[in-house]
């Protein structure tokens, strides 16, 4: 069945084709075409670890669609990357004034642990504002990432350490599904997402792979509805094939709404109308 409404609480308009150099604004009328297509409702953009003339910077992404209805935003925290880092002042202005609901963390990308203590500040920013931390965890697209720093077991760590702070696992810790259940399992305030499990449109059997993967960690953490939530990773991943995806999974009605809206609106504040 078809949810009532549903947000991808996890987009990038990063073009990652290196060999074309696409405007914001391109990508970002993909990405409505893509929405209206596959019957999305709202897209939370994350900005990158990095800024570059594929990877548009928060202020590029709050320019361009910060304003729409249908976007929420979320800014990437570039911390070990070969630039400087993200300056934390400014970034917490752009959260007092609403521009972005949402940190996300690239450990494994950016060369560090997310237990690292450095970002403690960062944390306490999100606890201030009430914001969530989103986190990748698991396989990495680059081969220059490191995946141990990218385990979701870390994030056990600063759940533990900062129980005021909402923490999002992105990927479901892939390859580690029955970890990151585990973490889900002992902490209320970590959450995480079902995006980037493919690249492209899922082929039937990799998909049945992943779906049984997804069915283990439902049966051992128990509240998919509270703690899942629907996002893709386009223009990584096809967005017709994961809502098909969505739809497939073993879940009453009632978790499969929260998956595929209700939760996200509630950790990201998000206003909806749905249809």
């Amino acid at each position: 069945m078809h949810s009532a409404m549903i947000i991808d609480c996890h987009v990038h308009l990063n073009n990652y084709d290196e060999t074309r150099t696409r405007s914001v604004h391109e990508m970002a009328d993909e990405l409505f075409t893509q929405m209206e297509e596959a019957g999305i409702d709202h897209a939370i953009v994350l900005s990158s670890y990095t800024a570059n003339a594929h990877r548009p910077h928060i202020d590029e992404l709050v320019a361009a669609v910060g304003d729409d209805p249908r976007i929420s935003l979320v800014e990437g925290l570039r911390w070990r990357y070969d630039q400087e880092r993200t300056d934390l002042f400014r970034m917490e202005e752009r959260i007092r004034a609403k521009q972005v609901k949402g940190i996300k963390l690239y450990p494994g990308y950016d060369h560090y642990a997310i237990n690292d203590p450095s970002l403690e500040s960062v944390f306490r920013i999100a606890a201030k504002y009430d914001v969530p931390v989103m986190i990748h965890t698991g396989d990495t697209y680059s081969a220059h990432a490191k995946v141990r720093h990218a385990h979701p077991l870390l994030v056990d760590d600063v759940a533990v350490d900062f129980p005021d702070v909402r923490f999002l696992m992105c990927h479901l810790g892939n390859p580690w599904f029955q970890d990151c259940a585990q973490v889900l399992y002992k902490n209320d305030n970590v959450y995480a997402d079902i995006s980037g499990l493919t690249l492209g449109d899922f082929e039937y059997e990799f998909e049945r792979y992943i779906m049984q993967r997804v069915r283990d960690m439902i049966v051992y953490m128990g509240q998919p509805g509270r703690q899942l939530l629907f996002g893709t990773d386009w223009p990584l991943a096809g967005m017709k094939s994961y809502v098909r995806f969505l739809e497939g999974m073993e879940v009453s009605e009632e978790d499969r709404e929260q998956i595929a809206w209700k939760t996200a609106a509630g950790l990201f504040g998000i206003e909806v109308e749905t249809r």
